[in-house]
């Protein structure tokens, strides 16, 4: 399989945006439940959907280092930009680098699920337009 054709695998992307999407839910759920944080079944799930995002970024790094570009340059914008998002959902785990300096004052106020479910839902919309700029072109 070419690395272009890896890089912008349907099924890849398919799961990466429904990922984010379903955690996006799960978080939803728990902040209308009143729950304060979210637990472990959710951050695996989570790392498991950035460990995703992680693979196709390497792949894109790849094929641009190559001199492989996409129809449009907006796609490298929404590029970074999923990186930058999926940098936040990495941090915010319960060991992560922002965890002690964004989420514990959510956590306190119990608002974490809804900061995580604004998040996730951000990058499902981010992957999604990223995969339209760089297959269609628009």
């Amino acid at each position: 399989m070419r690395l272009v054709v890896f890089h912008a695998f349907p099924a890849l992307i398919t799961l990466e945006i429904a990922g984010n999407a379903l955690l996006a839910g799960w978080a939803l759920l728990a902040d209308l439940r009143r729950r304060p944080q979210l637990g472990a079944v959710f951050w695996t799930v989570l790392l498991v959907v950035v460990a995703l995002v992680a693979v196709q970024l390497a792949a894109g790094l790849i094929l641009a280092v190559g001199g492989s570009r996409p129809q449009v340059p907006l796609h490298f914008l929404y590029g970074i930009l999923v990186v930058v998002g999926a940098l936040l959902q990495f941090g915010m785990r319960p060991s992560g680098f922002l965890r002690r300096a964004t989420l514990r004052h959510l956590a306190a106020g119990g608002r974490e699920p809804r900061a995580l479910a604004l998040l996730c839902l951000t990058q499902a919309a981010l992957l999604a337009r990223a995969y339209t700029t760089g297959a269609f072109g628009r």
